[in-house]
């Protein structure tokens, strides 16, 4: 068996990027625990470079399984001044492995053997993003501490730095339970550029268990104040068209109207918080309406449709969909029943102005259809309703849930509006598609359905009689994307969602590229 604190093979690849040669070069050093010399915690060990200081790190492990997903608590941390933020994954945790050889820790405060852990991840994972601020240093040497990590299995593991969204480097290790070592140099790094960590999640495990941040100066490292959460990114400068979130609230299921030159937005809203439901007090009980021209700088205006107490949407209302026409605005959303908890049903209102509404005589114009499940205890899925204009005719997608037990977009047909014919479920899927969100490109008719439980972007020559086949979408990362809406301005297609984050949503605005009919968004 290896030594700790042996230097196994150390690889040097000389790479180059159209960034200011970003990336000088990257390497592994193997079964090696020690970071900084004995006694001083800003001074790197020769392994890690000779004349390198230690600017500030992140380590994970405590002393407990974490159970909360994203919960980072359990942490020695104490970010450098030029770090401007961290995100991590959302469903990621931080675990303790008693019998994976440790690290020293800090400032001889003992010994570290965690890790941030996502289980059952698929495809290439992001862990981790950090964005740089001021000041930072020419050149810049990130080390990575990873081996097996959350897996007894000690499988081949392949982790790639990415900048800005694009890959730089990656490095592919073979673990044997020993801390490794792996490190890019990065030059001229510029204040809000982003660095993320992706894995190859082997066997559905992907994991890290800390980051260390270098140079050749001596900068101090600023001591770690924070004791929540790691705080979180919520703007990428440059590269989203644009972004929205308010102070204090969450945002959840939306949709943006396009009038004229405006952007009109509404979407459920409620106090920002760890958890975050629908069903706490005060939570989406109505709308909130914001204004822009250009995605980035938002006027909100009072909020719209509050709750009827005692009604089919005394509860909460949700996911707003909205069609123009005749003169009128149309919106179709979902209300949840306080007098029979869980009772979905859809509703429309309709406006001449976006900022007026008045609600349909008739409410709720749309209930579940008689092949969807209804359960003994009175909760029907029925919800996040979407509209469009098909010919001389309306179509409505509908989330719900079928007799077996199976998620489902259900599709309703008519010519007024407000009187709906079933034609069967357009789509059966993972459980609980919600937000389904179709529309037209080139031809062909696209739907987004997204949630916890799975997402897809499916594709047809005819909404009404389909069928609908998936097509490959490259997903953001990281972080739980749901709500996918479709923004049209000219020539252009913007796609958006919101990010599921304790202590505040956000909604994040990308632009696409097309190729062959399939979408590529540029994130």
């Amino acid at each position: 068996m290896k030594s700790v604190g042996k230097i196994g093979l150390l690889l040097g690849l000389l790479l180059g990027l159209s960034w200011g040669r970003a990336t000088e070069s990257s390497g592994i050093l193997e079964d090696h625990s020690e970071w900084f010399v004995s006694g001083d915690s800003s001074r790197a060990s020769p392994d890690l470079g000779k004349d390198n200081r230690v600017n500030g790190w992140i380590f994970f492990g405590g002393e407990k399984l974490t159970e909360n997903s994203g919960d980072t608590s359990n942490r020695w941390e104490s970010l450098p001044p030029y770090i401007a933020g961290v995100a991590v994954d959302a469903v990621s945790k931080v675990a303790r492995f008693s019998a994976y050889v440790p690290v020293p820790a800090p400032g001889g405060k003992g010994e570290i053997a965690g890790t941030l852990t996502r289980s059952g991840a698929e495809g290439e994972t992001e862990l981790l993003t950090v964005r740089i601020g001021k000041d930072a240093p020419k050149v810049l040497r990130l080390a990575v501490l990873v081996d097996n990590l959350g897996s007894a299995d000690y499988v081949a593991r392949t982790v790639t730095l990415a900048l800005n969204g694009e890959g730089v480097a990656s490095l592919r290790l073979q673990p044997n339970g020993y801390p490794d070592w792996l490190f890019w140099d990065l030059r001229d790094l510029r204040e809000g550029a982003e660095l993320s960590l992706r894995l190859d999640p082997d066997k559905g495990v992907a994991a890290i268990g800390g980051l260390v941040f270098l140079s050749e100066k001596s900068e101090e490292a600023k001591p770690a104040e924070v004791t929540a959460p790691l705080p979180v990114i919520t703007s990428r400068p440059g590269h989203a068209v644009g972004e929205f979130s308010r102070e204090g609230e969450y945002v959840k299921d939306y949709y943006v109207f396009l009038e004229g030159d405006t952007f009109h937005l509404f979407y459920n809203v409620g106090k920002a918080a760890k958890d975050q439901q629908w069903f706490e007090p005060g939570n989406e009980k109505a709308f909130g309406h914001a204004t822009s021209k250009d995605l980035k700088t938002w006027q909100h205006h009072p909020r719209i449709l509050d709750a009827v107490p005692q009604s089919w949407e005394g509860m909460v209302v949700s996911a707003p969909s909205i069609i123009q026409h005749d003169g009128l605005y149309y919106m179709f959303y979902t209300g949840f029943d306080d007098r029979v908890p869980g009772k979905q049903t859809v509703g429309l209102a309709t406006s001449k102005d976006l900022f007026e509404w008045k609600r349909h005589p008739g409410n709720p114009v749309y209930e579940a259809p008689e092949w969807a499940e209804r359960r003994p205890d009175g909760w029907i899925d029925c919800r996040d309703s979407h509209i469009i204009k098909y010919g001389d005719e309306f179509l409505l997608f509908t989330m719900v849930t079928t007799k077996e037990g199976k998620g489902a977009i259900a599709l309703a047909s008519s010519k007024n509006l407000s009187e709906w014919k079933d034609l069967g479920p357009a789509v059966v899927t993972f459980k609980e598609p919600e937000s389904p969100r179709v529309f037209e490109h080139g031809g062909s008719f696209y739907m987004f359905i997204s949630s916890a439980h799975g997402k897809q972007l499916l594709r047809t020559t005819d909404p009404k009689k389909g069928p609908w086949e998936e097509i490959p979408f490259r997903w953001p990362a990281p972080g739980l994307w749901s709500g996918w809406e479709v923004v049209g301005q000219g020539e252009r297609t913007i796609f958006s969602a919101f990010e599921w984050k304790s202590f505040g949503n956000f909604i994040r605005f990308w632009e696409v590229k097309w190729k062959d009919g399939v979408p590529t968004v540029v994130y």
